[in-house]
């Protein structure tokens, strides 16, 4: 669903970016030998250190403040992203984020603040604010023994041409979030356990269309998820896991009359960790779902399920990361159950010079409406660069092109095309 999964989806979250290898490589004191080198991992070109440019940040007790201003020009060639009604604008955004770091010899306590404020040039009822506070942390309980934990507080808005952007007219529909994660991580030899729960709150906010109020509750949604992995060493840099999971979807204000659309899901699939050196990063599953849902009027759904999140780097100057993955979305209107939506993308980043990184990505998404013949297709194309103009200045450029096309003969003024050229400033206190 476009920019809409990316910024709230209610998913398995099954894809991560840490490695389990560091503690599975070897039993006894063979594995401090056969560990995938950490130093190596992040010398790629996206994450490698580069100390003449990187922010050096602000000393406060033990923790590291790193603030940054932004401030970004843009051309959007078709705002509402629609066909029925093309317009184009200019729009200024300025983002505001501080991050805190702590310096701790052991534990780790991260803290972030981020607000956004978009303004257009002739369109003033696209203008929004959007901004969160969260924290990440954790802590060591004993050997190899360790838990973590996230949380984040944050107000968002649908982008425009997304499968939740229901409201034209109007300002866009906007929602606050809450969600919450907490990991057990216990390592055995060459065995790894991984305990996780995940929470998901949202709560819609009222609009008003031609002076009549719009009441946006019945897309309210809580969503709990707990995942057990256990994840063995099958040689150096390579582990095999299986993980099981189970989550629960309610709609806090369902509308009498138009099914009750909450259900539970079960999953389990069995994957791959990859962490050979800085050469090939990540992990691949696949596996079985099955959706049963509280009103009968739904039938069950279940299928194959599957994800993938590597990393590969060719050479120290070129990183590409692709990802897939498969996950059940709720829906934004009365009367659809939810989606299935499956998500691709491929992500480049290339050092073409020290200071300069281009960013060329493309991703498609497709979205069947779970109990409906209609589907929804969206894909994007962009090419990104990032200047870096000592520690303090950086300079980011894109130009996005996407597409989406709804499948219902309803929806067909929703199809769209748009480009968006951007240029942003960042100084780095």
């Amino acid at each position: 669903m476009g920019g809409w999964r990316a910024q709230h989806s209610a998913h398995r979250n099954t894809v991560t970016t840490g490695l389990l290898l560091c503690a599975l490589a070897a039993p006894g004191q063979a594995m401090g030998q056969q560990i995938v080198d950490t130093r190596m991992e992040n010398d790629t070109a996206a994450s490698r250190l580069r100390p003449e440019y990187d922010q050096p940040g602000i000393p406060a007790g033990s923790f590291l403040l790193y603030p940054t201003l932004s401030a970004e020009a843009a051309y959007n060639d078709n705002i509402y992203a629609r066909s029925d009604i093309k317009d184009g604008d200019e729009s200024i955004t300025v983002r505001q984020q501080v991050t805190a770091r702590s310096q701790w010899s052991h534990n780790e306590l991260n803290m972030i603040a981020y607000g956004e404020v978009d303004r257009y040039a002739k369109h003033v009822s696209e203008n929004v604010e959007t901004g969160a506070v969260g924290f990440d942390g954790r802590y060591d309980v004993g050997q190899a023994l360790y838990v973590s934990a996230d949380a984040m507080i944050s107000s968002n808005i649908e982008p425009r041409g997304s499968s939740g952007d229901t409201l034209f007219g109007a300002k866009p529909v906007a929602y606050g979030q809450v969600t919450a994660n907490l990991k057990l991580n216990k390592a055995f030899d060459r065995t790894k356990v991984t305990l996780s729960g995940h929470v998901d709150r949202y709560r819609y906010i009222p609009r008003e269309l031609d002076g009549a109020p719009i009441d946006l509750s019945y897309r309210d949604f809580n969503y709990v998820e707990g995942k057990a992995r256990v994840a063995q060493a099958v040689s150096p840099g390579v582990a095999a896991y299986v993980e099981v999971e189970l989550d629960n979807n309610v709609y806090a204000h369902p509308e009498p009359g138009t099914g009750q659309r909450d259900s539970t899901q079960y999953a389990a699939l069995v994957g791959f960790t990859f962490g050979l050196n800085r050469l090939l990063q990540g992990e691949a599953a696949v596996g079985y779902f099955h959706r049963d849902f509280r009103d009968n009027a739904y039938a069950a759904v279940s299928g194959l399920d599957y994800n993938l999140a590597l990393a590969w780097s060719p050479t120290r100057l070129t990183t590409v990361n692709f990802a897939a993955d498969k996950a059940f979305q709720r829906a934004p209107m009365l009367g659809i159950a939810g989606f299935e939506q499956q998500d691709f993308s491929i992500n480049v980043t290339h050092e073409l010079l020290r200071n300069v990184l281009l960013r060329p990505s493309v991703a498609y998404s497709l979205a069947d409406y779970v109990g409906s013949p209609f589907h929804d297709r969206f894909a994007s194309g962009q090419l990104g660069a990032t200047w870096l103009l000592g520690q303090r200045w950086r300079v980011d450029a894109t130009a996005t092109h996407r597409l989406g096309r709804y499948s219902d003969p309803t929806l067909t003024a929703r199809n769209f095309n748009q480009n968006r050229v951007s240029v942003a400033l960042t100084y780095r206190f």
